[in-house]
């Protein structure tokens, strides 16, 4: 399950047999007040036919649960699946996105959606995982399409298909639009790619006034170390732009040598520094 430290206390854990290792380890650095556990046993409902679930069985503490593939949600049995409807809404910070049914074939003749948006001030990274659709030369049959913006009239950014990983790919606003397709012969695996959240970017400056946070989980979580964001922030010609503080905690340090924000009167590192 990996290593854990500091004084964030870690999600419940569930071996997947009946045996669970643990490892403390301490150098001859700093000390701390360690840490206190319970453990029990708990029986794996799943581990018997499946625990009566038609697609993926979940043990829990004391229970189980079914839980559906993409493209289904539970029957109202809480066993069987059912194909749900396929335009997704989606405004979480990161995640997966894959295609009906993954990873088992995907169904003919099935189109599918997905509206990302994030955090304002920042971009959204679409990295594929793996893509296994339909090859052709022009992507004219199954394929997935990705647009710039909130829905396909925005500008493409790539149509996508056969089974060669597509590079990551940005979108330059804080909502991207995807859409996959397939006709009613070949069926295929599909794909699965995950979606995060990219700070920095261009943007644009109008008399209504817009947030721009720091990090994607601003107001949830401090922001990362070893963070690097650049924005251009720029409005029609004749205006000038202007930049309010709601908030402001950074590392404080006499020279602002560590961790620091940076202003500059222009559009690149050479204009004269505003801060």
């Amino acid at each position: 399950h990996g290593k854990f430290c500091g004084s964030e206390k870690p999600e419940a854990i569930t071996s997947q047999y009946n045996n669970m290792r643990i490892e403390f380890k301490s150098d001859n650095t700093v000390s701390k007040k360690g840490f206190k556990a319970q453990f029990f046993s708990d029986k794996d409902e799943c581990s018997k036919e499946n625990g009566g679930c038609q697609h993926d069985c979940v043990n829990t503490f004391g229970s189980y649960r079914c839980q559906c593939r993409s493209g289904f949600v539970l029957h109202e049995n809480k066993h069987d699946c059912k194909e749900a409807g396929c335009d997704h809404t989606v405004n979480s910070v990161s995640g997966a996105i894959t295609s009906p049914n993954w990873p088992d074939k995907y169904p003919s003749k099935k189109a599918c959606t997905w509206a990302l948006s994030t955090t304002p001030g920042h971009r959204i990274k679409i990295a594929f995982n793996e893509i296994d659709m339909e090859a052709h030369l022009d992507c004219a049959y199954d394929h997935i399409q990705i647009y710039d913006g909130r829905d396909a009239k925005a500008p493409s950014l790539g149509r996508f298909c056969g089974s060669k990983k597509p590079q990551p790919i940005i979108s330059s606003g804080n909502k991207l639009f995807i859409r996959f397709f397939s006709d009613n012969s070949v069926q295929k695996k599909g794909f699965d790619a995950s979606h995060s959240a990219e700070c920095g970017g261009i943007l644009k400056a109008e008399v209504k006034t817009k947030d721009l946070f720091s990090h994607a989980q601003f107001g949830d979580n401090n922001y990362p170390g070893a963070s690097d964001c650049e924005w251009v922030i720029s409005a029609e010609k004749g205006y000038g732009v202007e930049l309010i503080f709601q908030t402001f905690e950074i590392e404080e340090e006499a020279d602002c040598g560590y961790d620091y924000m940076e202003l500059f009167d222009g559009a690149d590192t050479k204009s004269p520094r505003l801060g």
